[in-house]
């Protein structure tokens, strides 16, 4: 428990309804495996907030957190009627110093309805789900009054609607092929609340991320298509968009380029033949490696006003 007791608790918590201008951002560590785990400790009370997975913690006193992404039990949520709408986080801290916690989401402002959006708490005795006390144009905020593991829902129907999204545009690219003389550039279609670094862990071979603007709006369901003047293919021609969150993160495009290419520019369509993104991608960049850890490619730190290969 905490000794500074529940009037402190208060006070911290009540400060942190000032956003994004009261919160300290860190990097925390991270394991080396292909699930990824996080740690950092707070040093004191305050809005904490990660800049790999996007999570705000709010905590009212010196903390240790951990938390990993967790595989949803689709079938336990859809029982529910309920759908996953983000990564699911299990969350420890010994000092059960969290009060407050902001969890990512990928709603637009105008795809925004009253009930879409409520946090699934998962514990070992069964779920159970908390409506939000806000909801601003990047995060959804719950009070937490025990940890386990937290997730985004939404309303399972609306798996079956043209749901618009805030998503990101991942680029990868893997080694290339001396025999074909190619290389091959991964392309993939994602909501912007799954963390980079959790998908770079799950590129098997094609693991170099290209950093580039990410941001974009994708609909669910409806059908894209990548352009690229100076690739040898393109596979598939084009693709749906689904609101998935893994556990497995597989290209949406693959392109395969010449050997020799050092820089392409990159166009995603929509299916009225819309140019959405667009952008011009360096291919031997240095700050394409294997070995650097992506941050958060949302802008989840400019919280807006509430309303937030295989060869």
């Amino acid at each position: 428990m905490n000794p500074e007791g529940p009037a402190k608790q208060q006070l911290v918590c009540a400060e942190a309804q000032a956003g994004p201008s009261s919160w300290e951002e860190f990097t925390p560590d991270v394991s080396e495996s292909r699930s990824a785990s996080y740690r950092f400790r707070c040093p004191h009370s305050g809005s904490f907030h990660c800049t790999l997975t996007g999570l705000v913690f709010v905590v009212d006193q010196k903390a240790e957190l951990q938390y990993n992404i967790n595989q949803w039990n689709e079938d336990l949520v859809g029982s529910a009627g309920r759908s996953p709408a983000g990564p699911l986080f299990r969350i420890e801290c010994p000092e059960n110093a969290i009060c407050k916690l902001h969890l990512p989401h990928c709603e637009t402002k105008h795809g925004q309805r009253p009930g879409n959006l409520s946090v699934a708490q998962i514990a070992d005795d069964g779920m159970s789900f908390i409506g939000p006390l806000e909801i601003t144009d990047t995060h959804v905020v719950i009070n937490v009054l025990h940890l386990s593991a937290f997730g985004l829902v939404s309303p399972f129907q609306q798996w079956f609607t043209s749901k618009s999204a805030r998503g990101q545009v991942l680029l990868f690219i893997a080694p290339p092929n001396l025999k074909t003389k190619q290389q091959k550039l991964n392309v993939l279609l994602l909501p912007c609340n799954i963390p980079v670094d959790e998908v770079q862990r799950k590129q098997w071979n094609a693991k170099r991320y290209i950093k580039a603007p990410t941001d974009c709006e994708l609909i669910q369901s409806q059908s894209y298509r990548v352009a690229c003047p100076n690739a040898c293919i393109i596979q598939p021609e084009k693709a749906t968009f689904t609101l998935s969150f893994g556990p497995n993160y597989h290209p949406t495009f693959e392109i395969r380029l010449p050997m020799s290419m050092q820089r392409v520019t990159l166009t995603l369509k929509d299916q009225k033949n819309k140019e959405i993104w667009k952008n011009e991608v360096h291919l031997t960049d240095p700050a394409v490696s294997e070995d650097s850890q992506p941050r958060s490619q949302q802008n989840v730190s400019l919280e807006d006003e509430s309303f937030s290969d295989l060869d």
